[in-house]
């Protein structure tokens, strides 16, 4: 079957690019329907003006002249047209006999298309396909559909749009809608102090664009979809306000009352990238490092939003916060805003927690009360849901009867951290291998800080901790991710360089099943 370019696949995978034609056309269609625009409705537009542009040419080159079909006779200087070579046109200079013992006796044309000379057959009296379909061009040039093409390359359409409105000024990007500066209502300085105003009563927000408007009085006459968009770019370009709501809705906060630990990273979630040979890590290590799960390891994301339970470190229970990790990012909203607002349901109590993402730094905060109020240790397993909807996460922990338990404690001596075995009760479920703690929890931050003043290696800090560890057990050995969860009370530190510093500094020998022993210099 003879198709149109416009109708293959090819065409918009490989030849699409955006024209200043097509801008043209958009920047023309926005000034019409004078409102915001998605991506797709965009390409829906463009896709419609190729279609028709492509008819307009193929009926252009078909005007005057004849579409080729073999059956018919040719006579020199007849001007045809070849729908299977993209609707090319030349004309008759010649002819000869042919002869073919299938096909009997007919007509060779020579025929000059784009400066080529060319045959082709005429007067064949046997049956053939482009009798038929070039017999009926001109109704399936009729049948071309835009919307059906929009529905099958719309979304690879709308990308390239996106990327080539991007670079021109005139066009004014927020979300997936689109609009053009010269179409803007004002939005002025005494607009944005009254939605401040109006924030400030609503405890800060959020609030979708919709609600503040009726405060604003941006004129009648201005269709509302302007109005939104107007003022959703003045608010962003005004830095007292951040916009948190999940992908596909507006909500807009005060910056200012925001949570501190939202505008500012915690000091014990700050990770200075530590430089090591990720090539010494043996393939266990690596299987481990997975395990952890730590938000600062280079892992592979998960893609789906899915169950996940994770092991809650010392600098997340500290600062009330979560990772996001590999393992639990798909869960979070990802969209364009550096914070965004969700919501926590505690699965056992329905009771919803206000949290907050915070995409750059790789935490989510909000759940210090709850760690506190469910005496959640470090170490203590906490389960994670897809909630009913974007920006809801379902959240729980391995809830046990509490029992007395053996645990590291923490505690500080002559500036040294030391580890001692105390029983505590314990009413969650935990991974023994990585459960620390302390009542200390004062000292232990002055030695954090004194740390993170001194800047102090791996080793220094490992040389420190292995021992207080190790004697906590007859065969004077460490787990790795006891060493992990221990060495990020002190510095902030994904497992990977500490991995790197056990396998190549020679005070650290391994014994097996992930565990090591240290082996003080000889002075």
């Amino acid at each position: 079957m003879i198709q149109s370019q416009t109708q293959t696949q090819s065409y918009w995978q490989n030849r699409f690019e955006l024209t200043d034609a097509d801008v043209e056309q958009i920047y023309n269609h926005l000034l019409e329907v004078e409102r915001p625009q998605s991506a797709a409705e965009l390409a829906a537009i463009v896709i419609e003006h190729r279609v028709a542009q492509e008819k307009q040419e193929i009926k252009r080159r078909l005007a005057g002249r004849v579409v080729y079909q073999p059956a018919n006779h040719y006579e020199v200087g007849d001007e045809l047209v070849f729908p299977a070579l993209d609707f090319a046109y030349g004309t008759v200079i010649g002819t000869r006999p042919g002869v073919n013992p299938e096909a009997g006796r007919f007509t060779v044309i020579r025929v000059e298309v784009n400066g080529k000379e060319r045959e082709f057959a005429a007067d064949l009296e046997y049956e053939h396909v482009l009798n038929r379909e070039n017999g009926s061009i001109f109704e399936a040039l009729e049948m071309i559909e835009a919307d059906e093409l929009a529905e099958l390359y719309g979304d690879l359409v709308a990308d390239r749009i996106a990327a080539g409105l991007e670079e021109r000024d005139a066009f004014l990007r927020l979300g997936d809608q689109w609009f053009l500066q010269a179409l803007l209502t004002e939005v002025n300085i005494g607009h944005l102090n009254l939605a401040e105003a109006v924030l400030d009563m609503y405890g800060g927000g959020p609030l979708p664009p919709e609600e503040i408007l009726p405060h604003l009085d941006l004129g009648e006459d201005v269709p509302e979809a302007t109005q939104i968009f107007s003022l959703n770019y003045a608010l962003l370009q005004d830095n007292r306000f951040d916009e948190v709501g999940p992908p596909g809705k507006v909500g807009w906060f005060l910056r200012r009352m925001e949570p501190q630990a939202v505008r500012e990273v915690p000091g014990r979630l700050v990770y200075n990238p530590i430089p090591y040979d990720r090539s010494v890590l043996t393939p266990e290590l690596r299987l481990l490092e997975s395990e952890l799960d730590d938000e600062w390891s280079d892992l592979e994301p998960v893609k789906n939003p899915q169950p996940v339970v994770l092991t809650l470190t010392y600098p997340h229970r500290w600062a009330g916060t979560l990772p996001l990790s590999a393992r639990t990012s798909a869960l979070f909203p990802t969209g364009r805003a550096a914070r965004q607002r969700i919501v926590f349901i505690d699965e056992d109590t329905q009771e919803e927690i206000v949290g907050w993402v915070v995409k750059e730094h790789r935490y989510v905060y909000g759940l210090e009360a709850w760690y506190q109020e469910n005496e959640i240790p470090i170490g203590g397993f906490i389960n994670l849901r897809p909630g009913p909807e974007t920006g809801v996460v379902l959240l729980g922990y391995d809830r046990r009867r509490a029992q007395r338990e053996w645990v590291r404690l923490a505690s500080v001596d002559e500036n040294r951290i030391r580890f001692s075995l105390e029983r505590c009760s314990i009413s969650c479920g935990y991974d023994d291998l990585l459960i620390v703690g302390t009542d200390y929890v004062a000292a232990v931050d002055a030695l954090w800080r004194r740390a993170d003043a001194n800047n102090r290696s791996i080793e220094s800090l490992l040389r420190e901790l292995f021992p207080e560890l190790a004697g906590l057990n007859p065969q004077q050995t460490v787990h790795a991710k006891t060493l992990y969860s221990a060495i990020n009370m002190l510095r902030r530190m994904p497992p990977g360089p500490l991995f790197a510093e056990l396998v190549t500094n020679r005070a650290f020998v391994p014994v097996g099943d992930h565990y090591w022993q240290y082996e003080a210099p000889r002075s």
